[in-house]
């Protein structure tokens, strides 16, 4: 296999990855040897893997080169997927991204996980995260657009290594943004599902409510085959739906929350966000201004409910073993024990009430999608604390970030960051799409002919 057949091989769509392996012009097998010799050069500075199974995925691989001999036709046969290190995988720790977990392999597969490998998934490993994907930088891994700026976070490792084509998938979690931030500041599409669509059995919870598990990809038509692999009940998860409800109606119209970004946004992600503004009004998406409430207002919410719930997940561990948290980490994790019970009801309850009203505004003015900025700043440089937004304002890094992609974590409504190019300064922006609950679908649809619209995503300089 040349360099360059291999090459496009990593960078292939899935389905066109999966109609090679069909024609027997190459095999899983051999894409992965392609994958392993990136991964041996890009690894040492790119550091995308907290655990690599070199001989899990040589042997899952051979398997499905045997299955496509035999016709073998499943819906990932021999596609290489990472797994964020908070998903249980049969035979490997999960970590969390932390000294205080991962003591002991995990004994069975995360829902997720064993539902990928019934697909055929070639299980690579596990990515790195945050630790315990309690923010949004997921140190040390760099960004493949910029080396010395961050790959986003919780699901950094997952993005950073989709983008320097080291798998053809991977999953990730969300709780205020960590499928999406990551995503947007790689160049690579990631979707958070409407609530209850993707179980989180076997996978390391942050807010027990908030977080959603999801797929990532470097094409809307990969996240989409993965999407259908990975959804559907789970009565092991608590909130798992039974079955998907159906889809709301299809109106065409477009909200965009102007007053959240318009004087905030930097230049080159304004310019961008316009043209696809325009795009999406040449589908017959045409946009109409939302008057809703600020995102502090989300982002307060969000916080009332996240912190008891991370808390009661990992107080044994920190009374157990303080010492293996990394800075100021326990301290953050302890504040949620001092949050009133009542205080809790209330979050929850105020998170329904807003999330109706919302809805109702949707619902009154036939609005089908909402369109905005995944983040307000392109990926900030590693080290950094505080960005500035257009307006003059200062912001640390996560409040930053998680700025337009936490209040759909409070609604649990389904949304999805797509790369719309590349500022001068070489680094990924991003528009995110959202839409009504249980709209999964079509929201994965407009993407993907939203994408069709825009010029291909360039990939990042390693080669």
């Amino acid at each position: 296999m040349s360099p360059e057949i291999a090459s496009d091989d990593c960078f292939a769509d899935a389905p066109t990855l999966l109609d090679r392996f069909a024609r027997q012009t190459t095999t899983p097998s051999e894409v992965l040897k392609a994958q392993e010799q990136r991964l041996a050069r890009l690894e040492p500075s790119l550091r995308c893997y907290i655990t690599y199974d070199p001989e899990g995925a040589r042997a899952a691989a051979r398997r499905a080169d045997d299955a496509w001999r035999r016709g073998d036709g499943r819906a990932l046969l021999g596609l290489s997927v990472g797994v964020k290190d908070l998903y249980d995988v049969r035979g490997l720790p999960t970590t969390g991204g932390s000294r205080a977990y991962g003591q002991e392999s995990a004994v069975e597969d995360a829902s997720v996980v064993g539902r990928m490998r019934q697909a055929g998934a070639v299980i690579t490993g596990k990515l790195n995260t945050e630790e315990l994907a309690f923010g949004v930088i997921s140190a040390p891994t760099q960004n493949p657009y910029k080396p010395g700026h961050i790959s986003g976070g919780s699901s950094g490792g997952s993005a950073a290594a989709l983008a320097a084509g080291l798998v053809q998938l991977s999953v990730g979690t969300d709780t205020a943004g960590s499928i999406r931030i990551p995503a947007a500041l790689c160049g690579v599409v990631g979707l958070k599902p409407s609530q209850g669509l993707v179980s989180r059995k076997g996978v390391m919870p942050l807010s027990d409510t908030l977080d959603h598990a999801g797929p990532m990809a470097r094409d809307v038509a990969s996240l989409r085959l993965l999407f259908d692999v990975i959804a559907g009940p789970d009565r092991d998860d608590p909130l798992s739906l039974p079955a998907t409800p159906s889809a709301p109606p299809a109106w065409d119209s477009l909200g965009v929350p102007w007053s959240w970004f318009a004087d905030e946004l930097d230049p080159a992600g304004m310019e961008l966000f316009r043209t696809a503004l325009g795009h999406l009004a040449a589908m017959g998406h045409e946009a109409e201004s939302l008057d809703w409430p600020a995102p502090e207002e989300f982002a307060g919410l969000q916080a009332r409910i996240r912190a008891p719930e991370t808390y009661v997940t990992h107080r044994d561990a920190v009374r157990d073993r303080p010492e293996r948290f990394g800075p100021g980490l326990v301290r953050r994790i302890v504040a949620g024990h001092d949050s009133l019970g009542s205080d809790y009801v209330a979050a929850q309850r105020e998170r329904v009430r807003l999330t109706r009203a919302l809805e109702r505004d949707l619902e009154g003015r036939r609005i089908g999608l909402v369109a905005l900025p995944t983040t307000p700043v392109p990926a900030p440089a590693a080290g950094q604390t505080h960005v500035r937004l257009q307006t003059g304002r200062e912001l640390t890094v996560r409040d930053a970030l998680i700025r337009y992609t936490a209040p759909f974590n409070v609604t649990g409504w389904p949304a999805l960051s797509l790369p719309l190019g590349l500022g001068r300064d070489g680094l990924p922006r991003a528009i995110q799409l959202v839409a009504q609950p249980f709209d999964d679908l079509r929201l994965m649809a407009v993407a993907a002919e939203l994408a069709r619209r825009l010029p291909p995503m360039q990939r990042p300089p390693l080669d």
